[in-house]
């Protein structure tokens, strides 16, 4: 029976590990390719010792073990080349090429094989041989450097983001290539480097101090969670009832100003001089800020939320994941938290992918593999092995 999912019939060798490259292959998966995660036999990838990561990233694809440090593994690499479309690493600049299977190499096997790298700085420049992870291209890219309050040291966020940008836009290399490759019967290579990704997000800031000069350094950012660009007030995230409970509230325009006063009851202080304008609520934001948390603290942030978002005002309550998982309304009824069944039985709830797609139901998600539980059938079924070569790799630590 053919895959009537959108990627039905491309198949992908997936090399990646961690974060970046696999969230890149499990859109694909997502989306229908037949994505072949290859791991050294006995190690795997890192993130199955902390399990929820491994599922999340790998989900819908089949496992095999592989030890590409062998001539034999990779003499069985090329046979898999041979027979796929796409080949997908993030190893460091160069790997690949070390074992014979940078781009030329590649081609040689399969003239129609579309490659994507994605190392941290790609393949050319003075940085092609550094190592890189998230908070060291977070650093680079210069975020860190507008995170943080004035007088403390540059700070990050605890998680690598930019892993999810690689991510992303490694989906998207594929995709492009594909297309390419569909109009003209010629491949592609593809060298994504992680660091210009994280780059990506800082252009308005380059831009601005390119034109107007301006160097947004931490001491002239705003506290909290205020926005700069464009100014707003009051814009913020309020404490509400209960413990630990908050709702970002987002003003710019004077009509959405006029609703917030109708949601509160029009209260006097928001009709004195002071806050009349833009620029006056600007001036005088400390003393807003306590007047809007004076209110917000007597609702949940659930009440704060409905009640503003009724009269046209952008408003957001903060949740954690349980609210996430299990009580938001909005992701239940988009289904787009999809509930999985592991190994042991237990129920896993993930993310789907952010979109409907009519060729896409959400119960064709499948748990992410075991090392290798996919060998016999890759290896026997597609690359026509019989089952005792297949145990004879295995039992060389081939596979």
């Amino acid at each position: 029976m053919s895959n009537p999912l959108p990627l039905g019939g491309v198949r992908v060798l997936d090399l990646t590990w961690v974060v970046s490259g696999p969230q890149g292959s499990r859109v694909l998966a997502d989306l229908g390719a037949e994505v072949l995660k290859i791991e050294a036999p006995g190690r795997g990838d890192q993130t199955r010792r902390t399990q929820g990561m491994y599922i999340y990233f790998n989900r819908n694809k089949l496992g095999i073990s592989l030890n590409m440090a062998s001539e034999e593994g990779r003499g069985v690499f090329r046979e898999l080349v041979a027979v796929s479309d796409v080949v997908m690493e993030n190893f460091s600049a160069h790997v690949m090429e070390r074992w014979g299977f940078g781009y030329q190499g590649l081609r040689a096997i399969n003239p129609t094989i579309v490659y994507v790298s994605m190392p941290g700085f790609g393949h050319s420049g003075p940085y092609q041989e550094y190592q890189s992870n998230g908070p060291t291209i977070q650093a680079l890219s210069g975020q860190s450097f507008m995170i943080g309050r004035a007088g403390m040291p540059a700070a990050g966020w605890g998680y690598s983001y930019m892993d999810h940008t690689a991510g992303y836009y490694g989906a998207m290399a594929v995709l492009q290539a594909l297309y390419y490759r569909n109009r003209t019967g010629r491949g592609q290579f593809v060298d994504l480097a992680q660091y210009e990704t994280a780059c990506n997000l800082m252009g308005v800031n380059i831009l601005d101090f390119t034109v107007n000069g301006r160097s947004q350094r931490r001491a002239d950012m705003p506290a909290g969670n205020r926005s700069l660009y464009p100014p707003g007030a009051p814009h913020g995230v309020y404490q509400c009832k209960g413990e630990d409970r908050w709702c970002a509230i987002a003003v710019f325009s004077e009509e959405e100003w006029a609703a917030f006063r109708r949601a509160l009851g029009d209260p006097a202080w928001a009709r004195e001089a002071k806050f009349a304008t833009l620029e006056a609520r600007l001036a005088s934001q400390e003393e807003l800020d306590k007047h809007v948390e004076a209110w917000t603290s007597g609702l949940t942030h659930k009440e704060v939320m409905d009640r503003l978002q009724a009269v046209g005002v952008a408003a957001g309550m903060v949740q954690d994941p349980q609210q996430r998982a299990e009580e938001d309304p909005q992701l239940r009824a988009r289904g787009h938290i999809v509930e999985l069944e592991d190994p042991a039985g237990r129920t896993v709830r993930v993310d789907s992918l952010p979109m409907t797609v009519s060729a896409l139901a959400h119960d064709d998600y499948r748990l992410a593999p075991q090392s290798g539980e996919h060998n016999q059938h890759i290896y026997g079924q597609l690359l026509g092995m019989p089952e005792e070569q297949v145990q004879g790799l295995a039992q060389r630590g081939v596979c």
